[in-house]
């Protein structure tokens, strides 16, 4: 790869890495403050909001992760970024199939969880199958730069 390009790619992924960064732990925060707060006497909806925070961090840390990748390499398209972009996939549609905690019914002293899947939740699980989609793409898109580096 031209030098020239990957110190741009460098420099323009620093003020996005250290961004996602903070987001990331922002979240985390959240996380936190809904278990405390759900431990103090709050509802299970505080569960669920908790639960969306560490899925939210979760995201925004494998982001931070392959953001500092490219910045260390300079290279896009590698195995590793690949990898997190197959585990961000994984995580948004394991996300968006998971059904809120608030949504608990108590029938007779019986307990049931009820399942839908509303349109917020499809959207989830649409996102990540976008984004295995853009993992397969930068699957080639190593391919072609292994080619690449072995022509140069």
């Amino acid at each position: 790869m031209n030098n020239t390009i990957s110190n741009s790619l460098k420099s323009r992924t620093f003020a996005d890495t250290i961004i996602s960064c903070l987001l990331c732990f922002v979240e985390l925060g959240f996380a936190v403050y809904h278990i405390i707060e759900y431990i103090c006497g709050g509802t299970p909806e505080c569960i669920s909001n908790a639960v969306y925070s560490f899925i939210i961090a979760v995201e925004l840390g494998l982001l931070s992760l392959i953001l500092l990748e490219i910045k260390k390499t300079g290279k896009p398209f590698s195995k590793k970024i690949i990898i997190k972009l197959r585990a961000m996939a994984l995580v948004l549609i394991i996300g968006g199939l998971m059904p809120r905690i608030d949504e608990i019914t108590s029938e007779g002293g019986n307990e049931a969880l009820s399942f839908t899947l509303n349109s917020t939740n499809m959207l989830i699980i649409f996102i990540g199958i976008m984004i295995g989609i853009l993992s397969e793409i930068f699957v080639y898109g190593h391919s072609l730069q292994q080619d690449n580096d072995l022509i140069a």
